[in-house]
């Protein structure tokens, strides 16, 4: 589970060229990822949270042992699960509050099936947090999290039916699951739009000149269209358009975007910023977007893809927002 903890990236409203954007081909499963990512994909549903008991604590939740941001380690009680989803917080956060099921997040985490004694995958063992849709999870991470602080430090134990149920032959982690996470970072559609919005304006004779017109201030949704006669790329362009100030994007980042597209023909366009959700990218998944590295978080970028033969995709021009670097 390399790329994201029981989820699918939210990447429907994108539907050409996502390989542009890391976010295509989520089938194609690293061979180091857990069973439980490949099952994410078929098991993220929507689910009414405010149908569902979440309870605070209880006397079968294991004990945890480890310092935040390192690898915890548990001790079981020798109970039997909760049946509720059950989620107490082991540490108060004081950062921003997850609300709703349209934001995304940052975490760092470890997961056990009960009674295990190790844990079935863990993002302390990758040395980075994974960043996912809180909509795009099991209904357990989704309700779960709801509610809670950036900077929050959680005991989850998940029911099999808000996880992955209880069907052995799946491969899947059956039964009741637990975990810990920690909650680094909660971003929104209004957040990652705001990022750039004292970026410093850079690259609009690079726009006249590939003959792109862009139009929406910074801080604000943008549109992007390709003005008659412009030549189609032949390769991937990366052009700053407007440059931030915050970390800059390396080879094994994870970006909170939001993003546009239109085809070279103007048709179709389609915008993140229309659905209020925005859009994680995964760089050491991405294609075509070494142009990126070095880019600062805060930063508006327009990246023009050529046409894929193979694929009958068109050639692309998007706009991107990176609202964070992670």
């Amino acid at each position: 589970m390399r790329r994201t903890p029981l989820v699918a990236l939210p990447c429907l409203v994108l539907s050409a060229a996502l390989a542009l954007a890391g976010c295509s081909d989520s089938s194609q499963t690293s061979s180091s990822a857990s069973a439980s990512q490949a099952a994410a994909q078929a098991t993220a549903t929507a689910v009414d949270c405010s149908t569902q008991t979440i309870e605070t604590d209880s006397a079968a939740l294991p004990e945890v042992s480890g310092d935040p941001g390192t690898q915890p380690s548990l001790t079981w009680s020798g109970q039997e699960a909760p049946s509720a989803l059950t989620v107490k917080t082991l540490t108060q956060g004081t950062g921003t509050v997850i609300e709703g099921q349209n934001a995304t997040v940052a975490v760092s985490y470890s997961g056990w099936q009960w009674d295990a004694s190790e844990p079935f995958d863990s993002s302390y063992s990758r040395g980075r947090p994974t960043v996912f849709a809180l909509n795009s999870v099991i209904p357990g991470w989704t309700c779960g999290l709801a509610g809670h602080a950036e900077g929050d430090r959680l005991l989850m134990s998940i029911p099999a039916d808000l996880a992955y149920g209880d069907d052995e032959t799946t491969g899947q982690p059956t039964g009741t699951l637990v975990f810990v996470v920690e909650i680094g970072g909660v971003y929104t559609s209004d957040s990652v739009a705001q990022a750039t919005k004292d970026a410093t304006m850079e690259g609009e004779q690079a726009l006249a000149d590939r003959g792109i017109t862009l139009s929406g201030e910074l801080g604000a949704a943008p549109t992007i269209s390709v003005n008659s006669g412009a030549a189609e790329p032949t390769s991937v362009e990366v052009i700053v358009v407007a440059r931030g100030t915050g970390t800059p994007v390396a080879a094994d980042s994870t970006l909170v975007t939001h993003m546009a597209y239109s085809p070279w023909d103007n048709s179709e366009p389609q915008s993140s910023w229309d659905i209020e959700e925005v859009q994680p990218v995964d760089m050491t998944q991405a294609t075509g977007l070494e142009g990126l590295v070095g880019v600062p978080a805060g930063s508006r970028v327009v990246l023009l893809q050529p046409a894929n033969a193979t694929t009958g995709s068109p050639a692309t021009a998007w706009v991107m927002d990176i609202g964070a670097v992670i």
